[in-house]
């Protein structure tokens, strides 16, 4: 597991570099107002598809990884593979199709007008796009396949963003449509290729529509939480573009953007920690889990309060090397956003955890109540 930590670690790494990258050439290239459309279409592909793939990302590795035990002796990897790919995709093109019919009402729905509805088509590609990396990369994590799962973030969300910026029309849309299409082509490749290897193991249609139901029957109560999650960092910005317009809400989508790639540094302790938990409290080892947990949650506490602590003494010079003149004046948002690091990273390292431990959706419960905090 410790190979498997280091190289995952390295990739998060490598995406988190490629996110801060990705802001600087964003306010570079395509200023002020470019950088608003641009981070505002990012942020609502994020709102859309975690709801739409209902739970399947944590679903899809925590019963393959219980299948590959053993301890589900009706169950198969393989089949569960399949059923994450027939359900995970459905909802997304579904609503890349309606979106594509009427863009005008869907800006309208999404950002308050339809100014922005020249942001629907190339945001509807990296939709598609982005729920197919998840859904693959879910199985990976599952079948324990990090080398193959960490090629594959860092590819989708390392490279392809970037490369986009330098392949693209230098449009906020032109970016964003061919990020998506980048998304397509890697996930693509990669899902033929587990396809092809599993060709062998695909247990029928009537297996497949059994392991759907355990698998929906685990994810479908977490949509809300999906939904609560993505809502904490859109909801702002969104209200934001409603009354302050595209620049201000840019601004604080960035913000937001910066405090997630931070506590994005975590991710992998969670990633690696899902499947080893799952098939720890599948064969009883509470006391293992319970050590797991004190261990990681005490380090990781410690770290994001330092690494807060030292973000806040940086930031004014950071904002002004790093996004110009121009973003000066958010430098009292970012410094705001900045402090939710703390309970989000806590979020971060224990979110695997509670779905390895317990069926019920307890992370979605507590992601409710705090949408319900911000809302107030």
């Amino acid at each position: 597991m410790r190979i498997q930590l280091a190289w995952t670690l390295v990739a998060e790494f490598l995406v988190m570099l490629s996110g801060v990258l990705l802001l600087k050439l964003a306010a570079s290239v395509l200023g002020p107002m470019g950088f608003g459309e641009y981070v505002l279409g990012r942020r609502v592909v994020g709102l859309l598809y975690l709801p739409l793939i209902m739970g399947l990302g944590i679903a899809a590795p925590r019963y393959i990884a219980i299948a590959r035990t053993g301890v589900l002796k009706e169950y198969a990897e393989s089949s569960f593979a399949f059923a994450t790919l027939t359900a995970g995709l459905l909802p997304a093109l579904v609503v890349v199709l309606a979106v594509n019919v009427a863009p005008g009402l869907a800006s309208r729905l999404i950002f308050g007008s339809t100014a922005l509805s020249h942001m629907i088509s190339p945001a509807s590609i990296a939709l598609a796009g982005i729920t197919l990396h998840s859904m693959v990369y879910a199985i990976h994590r599952g079948r324990s396949e990090m080398g193959i799962a960490n090629a594959l973030q860092v590819a989708n969300l390392g490279v392809a963003p970037i490369g986009a910026f330098l392949l693209a029309k230098r449009t906020a849309a032109g970016v964003l449509g061919t990020t998506g299409l980048f998304w397509i082509i890697i996930a693509g490749a990669a899902l033929l290729h587990l396809l092809y290897i599993e060709r062998h193991n695909w247990a029928g249609g009537v297996s497949v529509r059994q392991h759907l139901r355990v698998l929906l029957r685990f994810g479908v109560p977490r949509i809300p939480g999906e939904f609560a999650l993505v809502g904490l960092f859109a909801l702002p910005s969104l209200i934001a573009v409603r009354t302050q317009g595209v620049v201000i809400a840019g601004q604080l989508s960035a913000a937001m953007s910066l405090l997630t790639i931070a506590s994005g540094a975590f991710a992998p302790i969670g990633l690696v920690i899902l499947p080893r938990a799952s098939a720890q409290a599948a064969s009883g080892d509470i006391a293992g889990v319970r050590r797991l947990v004190l261990r990681i949650l005490v380090g990781g506490v410690v770290l994001a309060s330092a690494g807060v602590l030292l973000g806040e003494a940086l930031i004014p010079p950071f904002i002004h090397w790093y996004f110009g003149p121009a973003f000066i004046g958010a430098i009292p948002v970012f410094r705001a956003c900045l402090l939710g690091a703390i309970p989000y990273v806590v979020y971060v390292l224990m979110r695997n955890i509670l779905d390895a431990l317990d069926v019920r959706p307890i992370n979605a419960r507590n992601l409710m109540i705090a949408l319900a905090v911000l809302v107030l």
